[in-house]
């Protein structure tokens, strides 16, 4: 088994202020040990904080503003939980935008906790399958998404964690995710 199947691949992890911190640093460390890029996006200028244990944590450097963003420069997309950011993001037209032009290339998504209520304010919940925080389990439930009592789920491009507790079940079905979509892509060319 290759040690770093990401290599060349590169990653964009979705923010605004507030996102939960662990749900930032343990991805973003486990992507780049995979070999991959990791571009942190956001609306916020410079730099992005986040929310630690009930209060606000640490600065983050941002890599490009979303309203640049692109799926096509990217092989998936992340974004953490944490629902003083997710409300912004949902509210954001980037936020939404950079959302559906993953889900509807196909392309590999993964989606922590409260960030998996992103598919309902973009309605794209509708007969998905998806593992989410309690938070985001009624608008998700409203929007059409069945929702599976477990740490993380995976529905063919789409990983989502029931929060920081699925995080690890989610990096290992994300990477795996990332790296077969990759070989798809090729074998179709």
């Amino acid at each position: 088994m290759n040690e770093r199947p990401l290599t060349g691949k590169t990653i964009a992890i979705m923010v605004a202020n507030g996102f939960e911190e662990l749900d930032f640093t343990e991805p973003q460390k486990r992507l780049i040990a995979a070999g991959a890029t990791v571009k942190t996006v956001s609306r916020a200028n410079g730099l992005v904080n986040g929310w630690y244990d009930g209060a606000w944590g640490h600065f983050f450097p941002v890599d490009g503003d979303m309203a640049d963003t692109l799926a096509i420069d990217f092989d998936g997309l992340l974004v953490p939980g944490g629902m003083r950011h997710v409300d912004k993001l949902g509210e954001d037209a980037h936020g939404a935008r950079i959302l559906k032009a993953f889900m509807r290339a196909g392309m590999p998504v993964a989606l922590i906790g409260d960030a998996v209520a992103m598919l309902a304010t973009t309605e794209l919940a509708k007969g998905r399958t998806v593992a989410c925080s309690d938070l985001a389990r009624e608008a998700l439930t409203e929007a059409g998404a069945s929702i599976e009592d477990a740490a993380s789920t995976v529905e063919a491009n789409l990983v989502t964690a029931s929060g920081t507790s699925g995080v690890e079940a989610l990096l290992d079905s994300f990477v795996e995710v990332v790296e077969g979509y990759e070989s798809e892509v090729n074998e179709a060319a």
